[in-house]
């Protein structure tokens, strides 16, 4: 028997996703890297592999004590030079907590997070 070649469907167009697989069919976007199939137990068609969209923010956490820092920036957000830790449009919530355990206070803030321990959280 001859080695047969098998061509799954494929697209060049950006951000298409199949609307028309067959279970057991996949489909290949070469422009995004994303392999697609049909779901046999739903029916819903979803990416089965391929390039990872980027996440839109990086996250930070810090304890300091009774203290714990958790902020987050956009990528939209980071500075064209120096370090993205002095950037100001950090979101930062303070969390302070008691000798139990517990919190007794949870306050917000924006700015850098290289000065979170002197913002002014409200």
């Amino acid at each position: 028997m001859a080695n047969p070649t098998i061509i799954p469907k494929r697209s060049t167009v950006a951000g298409k996703i199949p609307t028309d697989l067959a279970l057991g069919e996949v489909c290949i976007n070469h422009t995004d890297r994303r392999l697609y199939t049909r779901n046999p137990a739903t029916g819903e068609i979803y990416k089965l592999a391929g390039a990872k969209e980027a996440p839109d923010r990086i996250w930070m956490f810090d304890l300091i004590g009774d203290t714990t820092y958790l902020g987050y920036l956009l990528y939209s957000a980071f500075p064209n030079s120096g370090s993205v830790f002095d950037a100001t449009a950090w979101e930062i919530v303070r969390t302070i907590f008691n000798s139990a355990g517990t919190t007794s206070s949870e306050s917000s803030a924006t700015g850098a997070w290289s000065s979170k321990e002197s913002l002014n959280y409200a």
